[in-house]
């Protein structure tokens, strides 16, 4: 059982799912908030690698219960309209998003940025935390 202070952190293995870029680095789990860490590198096909940004309709949902918990904040990566525009193809970025906290229990989520997503939305599913799984820290706050 956490206490008030402690965090969750899930290191997440690659997703089965066509998006892989940014890939989700980690999860962590506090009474605050649930927040997503991403790492991005610039695609080639882009002379200058391109832009990034985050719809701020953006969702964690819980796969079983359909529950939905809005993002909250989000640094390292601008909220749409505004974006990130890149200066090469050899740039990356670190970016996290912040979420209403979920429960600390034994879920699956789906990262929803687009209902509807294109291939420039950021919608990642089958994102699988057990509890017993997770890593103790000291709180981030």
């Amino acid at each position: 059982m956490l206490t008030k202070n402690e965090t969750l952190l899930f290191e997440i293995p690659i997703l089965d799912t066509p998006k892989q870029n940014p890939s989700i680095l980690r999860v962590i789990l506090t009474k605050e908030f649930t927040r997503i860490d991403f790492g991005y590198t610039t695609p080639w096909y882009y002379i200058k690698g391109g832009w990034i940004k985050i719809a701020p309709e953006t969702y964690l949902q819980n796969e079983e219960t359909k529950e939905q918990y809005k993002l909250k904040e989000a640094t390292g990566i601008l909220i749409a309209p505004k974006r990130i525009n890149f200066e090469s193809t050899e740039d990356w970025q670190f970016f996290s998003l912040y979420f209403d906290p979920i429960p600390m229990k034994d879920c699956v989520l789906n990262m929803i940025e687009a209902e509807k997503p294109t291939p420039n939305d950021f919608n990642y599913y089958g994102i699988e935390l057990k509890m017993k799984e997770g890593m103790e820290i000291l709180n981030l706050n």
